[in-house]
């Protein structure tokens, strides 16, 4: 009668063993690709002439909706926090690889002074999580300047009346803050780029590909020897 306990491992040597080892081995996670312009310019004009088209519409059936003056403020904290945020960064990492070089030079470590901090590595997860907050704020920014860059466009013809001419003026400054704040979580992207491995610079043969010393590793590769099969020969020797 089978058992209910856990199932045995089978021995390393086993067939099949390498096959499941490597069906079970962690896949690796590809870095997060850089936010690419045409990512950013086709949503702004998309949003652009839907907002055009529809304040248009809008007009034929009343007047067309008003603007906030508040309008430009959301925007611009916004790109005042990304660009704080990416100054913070990149002084954190600049402290970092001072401080690798000078272990690497053999340099001694300066003293830290009274109320000065040591330098922290940065932490992995929060500089992911603050190029998600940049890609995500940066699409922000295009689709706000989008919305009130065709409302703008649309009061250009009416800038003789005194109300129509302060929403283009408001309609002008949200513009210019939202395309403030997809600069700055740009920035913010630039900073926590990822270098280049050295796959990436590895010089390759005539033929295009890589040179057979230069193969890529295998990364989350486990420790020790892969199990191996081995048969043996029953030849009568």
């Amino acid at each position: 009668m089978q058992g209910l306990g856990p199932r045995s491992a089978p021995p390393p040597d086993a067939p099949g063993s390498a096959a499941r080892l490597g069906r079970h081995r962690p896949r690796t996670v590809d870095p997060v690709k850089p936010t690419r312009p045409l990512a950013l310019v086709a949503p702004f004009l998309v949003v652009g002439a839907l907002s055009y088209g529809g304040v248009q519409l809008w007009s034929h059936y009343g007047t067309p909706p008003g603007v906030p003056a508040s309008a430009p403020l959301t925007p611009a904290i916004l790109a005042v926090i990304m660009l704080a945020t990416a100054l913070a960064f990149r002084a954190r990492l600049k402290a970092q690889r001072e401080a690798v070089q000078r272990i690497l030079d053999g340099e001694p470590t300066p003293p830290i002074l009274p109320g000065q901090r040591a330098a922290k590595p940065l932490d992995p997860l929060q500089a992911a999580r603050a190029v998600m907050f940049a890609k995500a704020s940066s699409m922000v920014g295009a689709i706000v300047s989008g919305v009130y860059a065709g409302y703008g466009v649309f009061l250009l013809g009416k800038l003789d009346i005194d109300v129509y001419r302060t929403r283009a003026i408001v309609c002008g400054i949200t513009v210019l803050c939202g395309l403030a704040l997809v600069a700055a979580a740009l920035f913010l992207e630039y900073v926590l780029r990822v270098p280049p491995s050295d796959d990436d610079t590895m010089p390759k043969n005539g033929s295009g590909t890589k040179t057979a010393n230069a193969a890529r590793p295998v990364r989350n590769r486990p420790d020790g020897t892969f199990p191996v099969r081995r048969t043996s020969n029953r030849s009568g020797s």
